[in-house]
């Protein structure tokens, strides 16, 4: 699955976040949220509702 980046970049910019913020939230590393979104494609569907999840979206809309 491909993440949608810009909408995942444009809500972490509306919430006032950072990766950081963002892999706290998900209670992970830093440097997997850099990896997850820096890689292209590969990501399962439990990835995409975490974040979703934690960016209080349906995991759909982050998806391409």
């Amino acid at each position: 699955m491909k993440l949608n980046k810009r909408r995942i970049n444009m809500e972490l910019e509306r919430l006032g976040w950072s990766y950081t913020r963002l892999a706290v939230e998900m209670r992970v590393q830093r440097q997997w949220v850099s990896v997850i979104l820096n890689r292209e494609g590969g990501n399962t569907l439990r990835t995409v509702d975490r974040i979703a999840e934690a960016l209080g979206l349906d995991g759909k809309d982050l998806l391409t």
